[in-house]
């Protein structure tokens, strides 16, 4: 029964992430903490994600803004290695605090202008992004605001940012191999979730063309704050 109702959520989150991008993550980790032993949340939830991402970017591929995707793989693939050597000695418990108020500043701060544009901040992204997911899971909002300065479709926004988390999620789970941790005590589990996040993959996708431009922005910057307090108050409690 548990198994059942974590496959549910899993299609119900990825669809949910495929519409607005964002959000779909943190839901479903949330759900996987109410009924799985917390030392398997954060490695299953990342071969769910690896799939719902993964899926989202195959079925909307010319979406992807490579030029984004390149110094962000760079900066992923030098924060695994530095993130594998703090997951067993740093505490945790407080890292959604910075997090939060940072996705708040961003979502939040006047707009630059578009010829501003920070030297490395996508490979500086995808470094802390590498790092920030073995202790927290779900740290997808913190791509959004940024993308969301790019001047970027809605349509790209969402694709990119599922092609940026797919190469996270994959460094994650790799990581979380090396390490030890035995992913075939949830083999059921997993398959059941990656069959249902690709399903949700693919009705997000096409639900993603009834909305309006500027009302997934405003919808967007709005989930995005809630997920950002939320993550605070959380660990704040």
């Amino acid at each position: 029964m548990t198994n059942t109702f974590l496959i549910i959520a899993a299609f119900l989150s990825s669809t949910l992430t495929a519409v607005i991008g964002v959000g779909g993550g943190m839901l479903l980790i949330s759900v996987m903490a109410v009924s799985m032993p917390p030392v398997a949340i954060v490695p299953v939830h990342g071969v769910a994600q690896l799939a719902s991402n993964a899926s989202r970017g195959i079925f909307a591929l010319k979406e992807i803004s490579w030029q984004i995707v390149w110094p962000f793989l760079c900066g992923c693939l030098l924060g695994s290695l530095f993130g594998s050597n703090l997951l067993i000695r740093f505490p945790s418990e407080f890292l959604p605090i910075p997090l939060g108020i940072f996705i708040l500043i961003m979502t939040w701060l006047p707009q630059w202008e578009k010829n501003f544009r920070l030297p490395g901040r996508f490979f500086g992204l995808g470094f802390v992004q590498a790092v920030l997911t073995l202790f927290v899971g779900a740290t997808g909002p913190l791509n959004m605001p940024i993308l969301l300065r790019e001047g970027l479709s809605k349509d790209q926004i969402v694709v990119t940012a599922s092609a940026l988390m797919t190469l996270v999620h994959l460094a994650k789970i790799i990581t979380f191999g090396f390490i030890g941790f035995a992913f075939a005590s949830y083999l059921q589990l997993m398959v059941g979730m990656v069959i249902a996040v690709i399903a949700g993959s693919f009705v997000g996708t096409k639900l993603r063309s009834k909305i309006p431009e500027q009302l997934f922005k405003n919808i967007f910057k709005l989930l995005i704050t809630v997920l950002a307090l939320r993550m605070i108050i959380r660990a704040l409690l």
